[in-house]
């Protein structure tokens, strides 16, 4: 159940790093789009880490 929620959530923060490259990309600013794209990917460990975490506390 809990591997499920994770996947779930991993996925949707790679639709959105998508969505902001495609919303970006637009704008032809190619150096802005990398590194917001590089923050974005930075942070999932620490997303993943925080509802590991939230998860492992509740149980």
């Amino acid at each position: 159940m809990w591997l499920l929620a994770g996947v779930v959530v991993t996925l949707a923060y790679f639709v959105l790093v998508g969505y902001l490259a495609r919303a970006l990309r637009a704008a032809q600013r190619l150096p802005v789009v990398i590194a917001s794209i590089a923050g974005l990917v930075g942070a999932l460990p620490a997303v993943l880490y925080a509802l590991y975490y939230a998860l492992t506390v509740m149980a």
